[in-house]
Parts: structure tokens; sequence; C-alpha cells
């Protein structure tokens, strides 16, 4: 192993570095390594939720007046969505701890990369390591407020980019991959939702609008893919700010017998934040 001393990596304009495994080479300018390795923690923490947390709807329904005997649940975070700013966060954090005594943080960094596809027009490799990082920065960001509640809720937290390894992850993604393939019901209704999601971001005569649809097509079954495993560890309540995209009621609701089993018992909770 060579081993260089600090001061010799910043006389480098450029840091090169293995991520997670030997399948992740991450490069980035070396003032970009020096924020996430030396990061400022000069952040005030909000003694008060600047939001006001309730739930907007559970589905399926029937489980609303069932979640007082669920202790865990998982919070799936967005990575660059305003509905994850930390003073929303603070807010959902807070009405987290008061309701279980356990929440598992899943932060979306290596499907972040779709959205850099689309948004920044980036290569697949470069949003690779550039949302591998952002993941690793949210959460440098975050921790103060998971552990302000520690005394009430239990908050861990995994990355996409783990579980996106496991063969757990393949097998209920090549799943999903063949039951769209199979069945023409499912495929429009995964076509339908992805479309009707880009539409709110772009035109439909946008140059590059049916590669959006295709390119989120591929995140909603990564999403479905990566939901099956965490319910498959018994964390069946996903907490999420907002409004689902129709197929996940018609999952829950029993609509596609092909999905993976675990995938059906999901209960999605949605949460509205209103400003005080």
């Amino acid at each position: 192993m060579e081993v260089f001393w600090w001061q010799n990596l910043a006389k480098n304009q450029e840091v090169a570095f293995y991520a997670y495994s030997y399948a992740h080479l991450v490069r980035m300018n070396y003032t970009e390594f020096e924020k996430i390795v030396n990061p400022q923690k000069g952040i005030i923490f909000l003694t008060r939720p600047k939001y006001r947390v309730e739930i907007a709807a559970v589905i399926p329904q029937i489980a609303r007046h069932e979640l007082d005997r669920y202790e865990h649940c998982f919070l799936g975070i967005s990575l660059e969505s305003e509905n994850f700013s930390i003073a929303k966060l603070v807010g959902m954090t807070d009405w987290i701890s008061k309701h279980f005594k356990k929440c598992t943080i899943l932060i979306g960094d290596s499907i972040h990369r779709i959205t850099l596809q689309i948004n920044q027009g980036l290569k697949e490799k470069q949003a690779l390591n550039k949302a591998l990082i952002q993941g690793r920065e949210y959460v440098e960001n975050a921790n103060y407020v998971f552990d302000n509640y520690i005394k009430t809720c239990i908050f861990n937290v995994i990355f996409c980019s783990e579980i996106q390894q496991s063969e757990d992850y393949f097998k209920y993604y090549e799943q999903l991959q063949n039951l769209i393939r199979k069945d023409e019901k499912f495929a429009n209704s995964v076509k339908s939702s992805v479309k009707e999601f880009v539409l709110r971001h772009f035109e439909q005569n946008t140059e590059n609008f049916d590669f959006y649809v295709e390119l989120s097509s591929k995140y909603l079954l990564e999403e479905l893919a990566l939901f099956t495993c965490l319910i498959k560890y018994d964390l069946s309540i996903m907490i999420y700010p907002g409004s689902l995209l129709k197929i996940f009621e018609e999952i829950a609701e029993g609509h596609y017998a092909g999905v993976p089993d675990s995938l059906k018992k999901i209960v999605h909770v949605s949460l509205h934040l209103k400003s005080r």
C-alpha cells in the first residue's frame, strides 16, 4: 500500500480513489476531495422544526389505522431535491422520532446518477462518480440531525450503492425487467408514470424527451428493486414527503401479480410539510 502525506496530496490538481469496491473508481478535483474528507462542521442545529409535518396519505389506505404497531420505518432520500433540504429533514426526523423507535435512512446515491444524466447531460460513469460523492456529502451534513434524536429513535444510514451490489437486488431487478416484457399492463403503467413525472420538468417536444422517459423508466425499476430488498429485511413502512407515482398505489393494491412478493407488502406513508 502506498501512503501519501496530506501535504503531498495537496500538490495534485486531481485525485483518484476507489469507493466501496474496485468497480467504482472516483476522480475529482483536489479541492472537492478536501471538502469531503475535511468537511466544515459549522452548522447551526435548528432547535425547533421550521416545518409542521402531518400524514397526507397512506397506501394502501387500510394500513393507516395499523401504523402504531410498527416500530421500524425507512425514509428514502432523493439527493438535490428541495423536499430533503436540511430544514425539511429536521421536520421529518422530528415526526419520525415521535412515531417510530427506529428508522433506516436510504440515501439515493447511485440511483441519483440518472437524475444527473437528465439534468446535467453527464455520461453515466461521470454521473455515478458525482452521485456517490453527493451521497456522502449529504450524510456529512445530515448526521447531526439524526444524532439529535438518538434518545427517542435510532437512525441508521444505508446507501443505494451498497444494496445495488447485492444478489437480492440483481434478482429483483431482473424479475421486474422480465415483467415489463411479459405484462403489457405493467409496462404501460411504468411508462405512463415516468412520462407524467418527466412532463413536470420538460415539454413533450423537448429534443431528448423520449430518452428522458427511457432513463426515468430505468430509475423507477431500480427504485422498485431497492425497495423490495428493504422490505425483505422487514422494512415495510416507507416514509416519503409529497405525492407518489400512481404505480406505487397500483402495486400496493395488488394489480400486478408478477412483481416480487415482498414489494406487495410495502406501506407508503406520504407526509405533508407546512412551514410554521
